[in-house]
């Protein structure tokens, strides 16, 4: 690898084309393999790169995967560029390009552990030997004299034993300190490192001085612990964090295909290249693909962060994660579906408050501040030893005893287990959660924010009637060729009323959310939304849902929809009230509509009509000025802002084709019910890495008190260390399976 100096080869068009996944003018997105990413804290640092770099805009990391995002400016900075910074920071990329074309394949990494299992065999026989050597002094072996005369060679066989295990665990470790110390991060390699450096010239000083045996038949073993606990780590995050991350289960969109003229909805995950979709209005663009029919106007700015608007015209490569804006395109797909790179996309639209919440999670709070207390309590019972008791020897057992058995990981783990293991089982009720930080912010907040239509109402169940006069079967196929370009629910109820199978192809395709749609054909104008927004007034639909429609400004008439609310509404409410403060805002402004919704709301609940996605979005910043907090419910594109503003945004959708990368979490609206048992399941969850950290707490003053007082040998404190983060990972996998377990009849 020193051999290395340039990665100038990344360059070449044909080797970047495999790891581009976005490209624009001055704005690529690349992809990369790191396999040195083994904590949060490499996370951490790396999703900082744009704070020292100014052409790196955004950095996404995908840590089961071990993979990066980064999106750059590609004017003032190239790949190999990027590279060079990975490596020159301890990150290198693997330059195996096969790997990046199994990932492309949808072949899911597997992390190569062979290296760590090979280092288990190596360091269990040099813990044999070890103990095997030190075992005659701990039985009394100093009052033999063949012993005593022999004992040197006997030392320096544990210290040769001992030099690969402190090598090996060392470079570990101390890498990820510096890097962590560097970024301000006291990370727990920080004390790690610390103990191992200590143990090691200490043992040394005694035996090279003839004082004593030294402590590393201690190294060894905390070694090997250390180390088959990173192993059954690795195991449990690939087992319980990998959370059915694909998506027939934790993303289940749909997308429009057409065959032999025919139109029919399949999963994304079964696309192949040469397959050809349609793509409407506000929706995600699921794979590379070339544009074959239509006006394509693209918003990159999930991929990109900038939200400028890009035209395509026919025979353009368009880039995955995209969103349309205008009529609906037909594309012939050419690069199969990279489901992880979506992942990153639909994590990147609130990428920046998880950052800040990041900083003040429940897990970051306290170990920002346990290790800087343990290394302070190390020093001070050390100097006590010192200046009181005068006693060299004490001075070191205590400081290094009191690093080892104190060490945070069982505190690190206790958040990720338990939340990710939630996850998991969220999943499979409906209920598919981003990431485990999303679940902490969902388990702490007390507001509810529900949009009506579409989230608390059933689609499915409406009732659409048409009020005005007769339309031709002329006028029927105009309109359905304007609504076939929607995904608006209410678009596509009237579509399927119509039952037009013939389109015209439209011009000036333009959509309004919250307020309606229009475009030209031939040298008809085709208006369908609100009664305000085609300008047309009638005392006769005052307080009533509709949809109407006009050609040339005239009025047709107007869709009716009669709302019903979905099953167990009136339960759920009532579930909530204990806990949350609950506001309902609705666009309707129906006054039979007013009069349920408040029968069946706690009176303490809010409801404000009449409400414009635009209204929706400065609620939530007037009640976020407040200092309070919210979890927003919504459906679809009105939503959007309001949902992106929240703290936590919840799409809620009949229809799967529904994705929203400014979302947290999406749930099945089949499954709505069944929230109130969700959050307070969340709640449970918190409480339980509460009580994970009060067991590793516990392992760690227990340690404490017999490590200051110098009565911990550190044998005894390198078994401990390791059984304390087994502890938390036994806990966290039996408590959450009881949890599930308990409620299977959800």
């Amino acid at each position: 690898m020193e051999k290395i100096i340039s990665y100038n080869f990344l360059n070449d068009k044909k080797i970047s084309d495999k790891i581009i996944d976005f490209s624009h003018k001055n704005i690529s997105r690349v992809h990369f393999f790191i396999p040195s990413i083994h904590c949060s804290s490499c996370v951490f640092i790396l999703e900082r790169l744009p704070n020292k770099y100014n052409d790196i805009l955004s950095s996404n990391v995908d840590y089961l995967n071990k993979k990066i995002w980064i999106t750059y400016n590609n004017n003032y900075i190239k790949i190999s560029d990027l590279a060079l910074i990975l490596r020159n920071i301890g990150y290198a990329p693997s330059i195996d390009l096969e790997s990046f074309e199994k990932y492309d394949s949808q072949k899911k990494y597997q992390p190569k552990n062979r290296n760590k299992i090979q280092k288990i065999v190596i360091f269990i026989f040099c813990f044999g030997n070890i103990m095997l050597l030190a075992l005659p002094e701990y039985v009394g072996a100093m009052n033999d004299t063949w012993y005593v005369n022999h004992r040197n060679f006997f030392r320096c066989m544990m210290v040769i034993l001992s030099i690969p295990v402190f090598i090996f665990t060392l470079f570990n470790h101390i890498k990820y300190a510096l890097l962590g110390i560097k970024e301000n991060i006291i990370s727990i390699d920080v004390s790690i490192s610390i103990g191992i450096l200590v143990i090691f010239f200490w043992s040394l000083y005694e035996i090279f001085f003839d004082l004593g045996s030294g402590y590393l038949d201690s190294l060894s073993s905390f070694s090997l612990f250390l180390l088959i606990s990173k192993l059954f780590q690795i195991h449990t995050h690939n087992k319980i964090l990998s959370f059915n991350k694909n998506y027939k289960s934790c993303y289940p969109i749909l997308i429009t295909k057409i065959k032999n003229g025919v139109e029919k909805k399949i999963f994304i995950s079964n696309l192949k290249i040469g397959d050809v979709i349609v793509v409407k209005n506000e929706e995600i663009i699921p794979v590379d693909s070339i544009l074959i029919k239509g006006k394509s106007l693209l918003d990159n700015s999930f991929i990109t962060g900038e939200s400028y608007l890009i035209n395509k015209k026919i025979g353009d490569k368009i880039y995955a994660g995209s969103r349309q804006k205008g009529e609906a395109i037909y594309l012939k797909v050419i690069k199969n579906i990279d489901h992880s790179y979506l992942s990153i996309l639909w994590k990147k639209g609130s990428s920046k408050r998880n950052e800040n919440y990041y900083l003040n999670s429940i897990t970051t709070n306290f170990s920002k501040y346990f290790t800087p207390s343990i290394i302070i309590i190390s020093l001070i019972s050390g100097i006590y030893w010192y200046i009181i008791k005068n006693n060299i020897y004490n001075v070191f057992k205590t400081i290094f005893s009191t690093l080892i058995i104190t060490c945070p990981c069982a505190l690190v783990l206790s958040s990720p287990l338990i939340f990710g293991n939630i996850i998991k089982f969220f999943s499979k009720k409906g209920f598919y959660i981003k990431d485990t930080l999303t679940v902490e912010k969902i388990s702490s907040i007390k507001t509810l924010i529900f949009d009506k239509t579409g989230t608390l109402t059933d689609p499915s169940r409406e009732k659409i009637n048409f009020i005005g006069k007769k339309i031709s079967y002329n006028e029927k196929k105009m309109i359905a060729s304007l609504l076939k370009n929607s995904s608006h629910p209410f678009s596509q109820k009237i579509l399927s009323k119509l039952s037009i199978k013939n389109f015209y192809h439209i011009n000036n395709f333009k959509e309004i959310p919250g307020k309606g749609l229009e475009c030209k054909i031939n040298n008809f104008t085709i208006k369908i939304g609100s009664m305000k927004y085609l300008k047309l007034y009638n005392s006769q639909t005052k307080n009533k849902t509709l949809v109407a429609i006009s050609i040339n400004n005239k009025l047709l008439g107007y869709f009716c929809f009669r709302n019903f609310y979905r099953k167990g509404i009136n339960k759920l409410f009532n579930n909530l009230k204990k806990y949350y403060k609950i506001i309902v805002l609705s666009g309707d402004n129906n006054n039979e509509e007013q009069q349920y919704i408040k029968s069946i709301l706690p009176k303490s609940s809010k409801i404000l009509f009449n409400q414009s996605p635009e209204n929706k979005l400065n609620y939530i910043k007037k009640l976020q000025k407040n200092g309070i907090k919210v979890i927003m419910f919504g459906d679809g594109i009105n939503d959007c802002a309001a949902l992106k503003q929240s703290e936590v945004g919840i799409s809620v959708s009949d229809n799967p084709t529904s994705f929203f990368p400014s979302c947290d979490a999406f749930i099945q609206s089949n499954c709505l019910n069944k929230i109130s048992f969700f959050l307070k399941i969340s709640r449970i969850s918190y409480l339980l890495v509460i009580i994970n950290f009060m067991i590793s707490l516990f392992y760690n003053i227990v340690g404490l008190f017999f490590s200051i007082t110098c009565k911990l040998n550190p044998l005894i404190a390198s078994i401990l260390m390791p059984i304390s983060s087994f502890s938390v990972i036994i806990f966290s996998m039996i408590s959450t399976w009881i949890i599930s377990r308990k409620n299977l009849w959800i």
